[in-house]
């Protein structure tokens, strides 16, 4: 009799792993824990941005056409510390370094291919986006903004412009993901994204590991 129970299970669980893990049409959701690593990028005339590695969080929302291709769209938010060199363009002595904290957002629209149908599967991704960096440094002199406040009567405060940046990235990850039954999941990956800033230096990248905790619904 156990023998039999024991068989049975065996030719049963295939077809159950197979019923569970039909994504098809459906809607998935994941907050991410991300861990950037460092970069180091510079200008042909000698300027340069060192950014130091930083943990991030964001989210994904994607979609399953069938068990093996979706598409998402990642959101994520890091503030990492910098440390700018700006070389004059007239005279390449003069020099300005700035040590500061750096507000970056990232936002891509993503297509995954899962490469097996089952509960654990490794997947290939390929991405694009945009990429936000904020210096949290004053760009400018203040901008004045006055305004009527019915407690403390006509007020005026000082508003500084910061200098930023958006600029276009592409790339992609690879990585493992496991389907829990009820449909949560987890993934890890490692993710490569070039950013597209122009000019005759090198382009910047972005190297990160992610570890998603998601569900379907």
């Amino acid at each position: 009799m156990r023998r039999a129970v024991l068989a049975l299970a065996v030719f049963a669980l295939p077809a159950l792993a197979s019923a569970q893990m039909d994504r098809t049409g459906s809607w998935e959701w994941s907050v991410i824990a991300i861990y950037q690593d460092s970069s180091d990028s510079g200008a042909d005339r000698g300027s340069r941005l060192e950014v130091d590695s930083q943990l991030g969080l964001g989210f994904n929302i994607g979609y399953n056409f069938n068990n093996k291709f979706s598409l998402g769209a990642d959101f994520e938010w890091l503030r990492p510390d910098y440390r700018a060199t700006l070389v004059s363009d007239e005279d390449p002595t003069d020099t300005t370094v700035i040590d500061h904290e750096l507000t970056q957002f990232n936002g891509r629209l993503k297509g995954t291919w899962n490469i097996t149908d089952g509960p654990l599967t490794p997947y290939l991704e390929l991405g694009l986006g945009w990429s936000g960096f904020d210096s949290n440094v004053v760009d400018g002199p203040p901008i004045t903004g006055c305004w009527w406040d019915p407690w403390w009567g006509y007020v005026c405060s000082n508003f500084y412009n910061t200098f930023s940046s958006t600029e276009f990235t592409y790339g992609g990850a690879l990585g493992l993901r496991y389907t829990m039954r009820g449909g949560m999941f987890w993934k890890l990956s490692v993710n490569h994204y070039v950013l597209d800033v122009g000019g005759s230096g090198a382009e910047p990248e972005l190297n990160a590991a992610r570890l998603e905790i998601g569900w379907g619904f």
